[in-house]
């Protein structure tokens, strides 16, 4: 289980352990907080057997049976009950937004605390809204968090082991043409920025990477079969430098120049009131729902691939605070491993803005705080701990754009650190000056001290060390435009095709969108669409001989 925190200041607090598995959601907070909760629970019930199709369904497909283009049913053919189940309530239901599910037609939540607490867990998924939101996963998260057998995973050893993990899975040694056949090694290069998708001439056929390594020297990649991209899709247009081929990739639009910045003409997800000084006081809301586009505008860019990842909504960014802590008399037993804190309480504070109230999906309301050493000791030297607190998506980008009129176009040196030439800042835009930042980023942090204290009180007169993160660091040493979360869900692209045939498009712009499940499906589907569809059959049983899938 972990800790959930109602933190508001304003009102007495709430505080509950959420512990997965069966009956104790419904038990616990649900009856205690909801208000008429027997018909809060009953609720519950229904929309969790509503959405059990999506779950059922999906949880015996594989993610290598997927690949992108015309030939994406071909291999789903081979689980067609499950196909079937997943979309038995429609295809726009079942691979659209969560909305359908809560405000009808297929079923209504009316409780307050449960809408709240289903936009709470949509919020941490996708940066959004639980309408607004895959229904997919939040399918998935009500199936997976309360049956039998339920566990929060956490990695031994730190995200560094997942890492090792994956790089093991891509650099492991594969034999080609059987027992006797040649041994494919591959490699993760890193610190090796890409700065062009190359292409033929004519722009018909990617042929490989050209990539910048520390220190500037500029490499060469010979792409044997193709290239697969999982940069954000704001990214793509200044990773194509061949007109002819921004022509394909805009449909032969017009509008094919490379000097559009990255995220220029995106919509954004949060709504900014330019009168309030974001260090002293909360001017910003999420948006409600997806800006609304002409049909004009629909039909122009219906063909355009550059233009859907160009204007693709962003979501918000990141505030990070990371801190060391001295762990003298501190009872590290008593304590959770991951709380979450919110800072005006679930239903928020009773100010509205742009016509809109506070809520789970406030601005820097959500704040998660990761207490790993509870787990795993030696993640900090003995006698110290670490701990992480973050607003995933609940911080606005706009609002650490330069405002000062004496620094219109400073750099943010503060954000640099030695050794980092490589690092690209010529798409930064406006910084504030180093001392304007700082002050920022105290004042900006003060949400993510006050859910550590809530937990530790006397973390400040512990600390050791601590650095925070902001928008621009997730900008620049993350290559996030906007140091955006992702794309919103209504915006990913079907699939990673693209009009260049062996250019593949993967990740947090590709449905079904952000987090790292739905990453690597989108990955695994775009290995599978370099290979041909009877390739990927004859993979697939293999896999199930060896009964990896069912």
């Amino acid at each position: 289980g972990g800790g959930d925190d109602d933190d508001d200041n304003n009102k007495k607090e709430k505080r509950w352990k959420l512990t997965v598995g069966p009956d104790h959601f419904e038990n616990g907070p649900l009856t205690q907080f909801a208000s008429s909760s027997n018909d809060a629970i009953q609720e519950f019930n229904q929309l969790r057997e509503i959405t059990k199709p999506l779950v059922t369904g999906a949880a015996t497909i594989p993610a290598m049976a997927m690949r992108p283009g015309s030939t994406a049913l071909i291999p789903l053919l081979r689980y067609l009950p499950s196909l079937v189940s997943i979309i038995s309530n429609g295809v726009e239901a079942s691979t659209g937004p969560f909305g359908p599910y809560m405000n009808g037609p297929i079923f209504t939540v009316r409780n307050a605390w449960l809408r709240d607490w289903l936009d709470a867990l949509a919020f941490s998924l996708s940066g959004l809204p639980a309408d607004r939101t895959s229904a997919g996963a939040m399918a998935y998260v009500l199936f997976d968090m309360h049956r039998e057998g339920a566990a929060l995973d956490y990695p031994k050893g730190g995200l560094g082991e997942v890492v090792k993990a994956l790089v093991n899975g891509v650099e492991q040694p594969t034999r080609s043409g059987g027992d006797k056949g040649v041994v494919l090694r591959s490699k993760v290069n890193l610190r090796h920025h890409v700065e062009s998708i190359d292409t033929t001439e004519d722009g018909t056929r990617v042929v490989g990477l050209t990539a910048r390594r520390a220190g500037g020297k500029i490499v060469k990649v010979k792409a044997t079969e193709g290239v697969i991209c999982n940069a954000p899709m704001w990214s793509l247009r200044k990773l194509i430098k061949n007109e002819k081929a921004l022509n394909i990739l805009s449909g032969g639009s017009d509008d094919v120049t490379v000097e559009k910045q990255s995220g220029s003409v995106a919509a954004q997800s949060w709504i900014i009131d330019s009168e309030v000084d974001p260090r002293t006081g909360r001017g910003s809301v999420i948006r409600p729902s997806r800006q609304q586009q002409s049909n004009e505008e629909r039909t122009l860019i219906a063909d355009n691939l550059l233009a859907k990842c160009d204007e693709a909504e962003m979501t918000g960014s990141f505030l990070h605070l990371h801190v060391a802590l001295d762990a003298k008399d501190l009872d590290l037993d008593s304590l959770e491993p991951h709380y979450t804190v919110m800072d005006r309480g679930l239903e928020g504070d009773d100010r509205i803005m742009n016509g809109l109230p506070d809520g789970p999906c406030g601005e820097l309301n959500m704040i998660a705080v990761s207490n790993p050493c509870v787990l795993d000791r030696t993640l900090a030297p003995e006698g110290y701990v670490i701990v992480h607190a973050y607003g995933a998506g609940n911080e606005p980008y706009d609002i650490w754009k330069s405002k000062s009129n004496d620094d219109e176009t400073s750099t943010l040196t503060s954000a640099r650190t030695d050794g980092e030439e490589d690092i690209d800042s010529r798409d930064s835009g406006d910084r504030y000056q180093s001392s304007t930042y700082n002050a920022m980023k105290d004042a900006r942090g003060e949400a993510l001290w006050r859910a550590i204290e809530s937990i530790i009180p006397d973390a400040r007169e512990r600390t050791v060390l601590a650095m925070l993160g902001s928008p621009l660091t997730h900008e620049r040493y993350l290559r996030r435009p906007n140091g955006s979360y992702g794309a919103a869900f209504e915006d990913c692209l079907k699939d990673g095709s693209t009009p260049i045939p062996n250019l593949m498009l993967a990740g947090d712009g590709v449905f079904p969108g952000i987090g790292i499940p739905a990453v690597a499906l989108s990955g695994a589907s775009a290995a599978n669409g370099m290979v041909k569809v009877i390739e990927q059959w004859r993979c697939l049983d293999e896999l199930k001989s060896q009964k990896l899938i069912t």
